[in-house]
């Protein structure tokens, strides 16, 4: 074994130690641990709320859309096409407005769609109440958000007005265009789009915007992940007017939002592993001030200044590194039981902690990065070693004949 790896593990170890050095090393410790810990399982949670949401919105949302400035022309034929190049993919002409839902108190904006085909309405969307097959049977019905239909104080069976921002000119002047439609289904996705998601027939909604061509193509995926990819190679096929957007591009300022909500909690959680290691100065300047004498003896039997900076850098990165193995290992087994956890403290106390109605979900859902493991683990260790570095060097700097003499550098 090293003479100051050997040094450094009597230093860490040694019962000779006085109790409030001690109780010092044992609170950095702990706090190092209380840091990797936390951050651990701060960035599980945010990395499984990502997760829960991009899925959701997946269920919602189209993976590719093909939208023009003009009608899509043979959107029909290029549907049927892109289903049979790519396996698993649903593709269907559609026409989207932006409209006003007026009920008999209330009113609401909403973005209104119809679908050419009836497995667009089938998407993996939480059925409420109703049934989603009336849409394409009965002219002039339509299925509402959950959050929407609360908003607009209406259930299945009722009627809401859908008035567009166009004007129709009538015997009595120009007004609105408008129609009454009958609520068939409430659905949810369980996540934003729930607040102004409406679907209506393709006929119902080409009839109310006079609309002669669809507005474009949606397609959903099999595999989201691969949107990227088949958005470039469908817009080399494609006339030029033609806009090709996939879901991560409808989406990127909440997922750029994410990313940046995830970069700052970290930053902040850092700031308790900083404070961590930079109680390791204090840990290891009482430590120097402790052994001077003994550091003395071990100059004048031969060892270099150099031995001594590092067996003091590595007794303080023994006491990082126990707190950064105690916290990791925290930190993975809470993220891993959170949610037994969460349960039994909902037991515990009679409380609902994440009410489904408020919250989009009814726990805290958390995924684990190896990346995010090995970064927390890397910065920590590394403001460790900062932090051990001067009182290292003072020790190397202590003089035998001061010392042994009794006298302070």
């Amino acid at each position: 074994m090293p003479i100051e790896l050997d040094i450094a593990r009597r230093l860490s170890f040694s019962s000779e130690q006085r109790a409030f050095t001690r109780w010092v090393a044992i609170l950095s410790a702990t706090g190092m641990a209380v840091g990797v810990a936390s951050l651990i399982v701060v960035l599980s949670v945010m990395n499984g709320l990502a997760g829960e949401l991009t899925g959701r919105l997946l269920n919602a949302v189209p993976h590719v859309s093909i939208s023009s400035t003009g009608p899509l022309d043979e959107s029909r034929a290029l549907s049927q096409t892109l289903e049979g190049d790519w396996s698993g993919a649903q593709a269907s002409p559609f026409i989207k407005r932006q409209v006003m839902l007026r009920s008999l108190f209330f009113s609401s904006g909403a973005e209104l769609t119809g679908y050419a085909e009836d497995h667009s309405y089938s998407a993996d969307v939480t059925l409420i109440d109703g049934n989603l097959a009336a849409l394409s049977k009965e002219r002039f019905s339509i299925a509402l958000g959950n959050s929407l239909a609360q908003q607009l104080g209406v259930g299945v069976g009722d009627q809401v007005d859908a008035v567009l921002p166009q004007l129709s000119v009538t015997p009595l002047g120009p007004v609105p265009r408008y129609r009454r439609l009958t609520v068939r289904a409430v659905v949810s996705v369980g996540a934003s789009p729930d607040s102004t998601l409406a679907w209506t027939s393709y006929e119902s909604l080409q009839r109310l915007a006079r609309a002669r061509q669809p507005d474009g193509v949606q397609i959903r995926l099999a595999d989201p992940g691969a949107a990227g990819i088949i958005a470039e190679q469908i817009k080399e096929r494609v006339s030029k007017p033609s806009h090709v957007t996939t879901w991560a591009d409808t989406n990127q300022s909440l997922f750029a939002a994410i990313r940046m909500e995830k970069v700052l909690v970290s930053i902040l959680l850092s700031a308790l592993i900083a404070v961590a290691a930079f109680s390791v100065v204090s840990s290891l300047t009482m430590s120097v001030s402790e052994k001077r004498s003994d550091i003395a003896a071990l100059r004048v039997m031969g060892l270099t200044p150099r031995s001594v900076m590092i067996s003091f850098l590595i007794h303080g990165l023994l006491l990082a590194v126990l707190g950064v193995v105690v916290g990791t290992f925290l930190g993975l087994g809470i993220a891993i039981n959170l949610e037994g956890i969460m349960s039994g403290i909902e037991r515990f106390f009679g409380w609902t902690l994440f009410d489904p109605d408020v919250y989009y979900i009814g726990g805290l859902p958390t995924k684990i990065l190896v990346t995010d493991i090995i970064g927390i683990i890397s910065g920590a260790v590394l403001l460790s070693i900062v932090a051990a570095t001067y009182p290292a060097i003072r020790a190397s700097r202590v003089s035998p004949v001061t010392a042994l003499e009794g006298l302070h550098v």
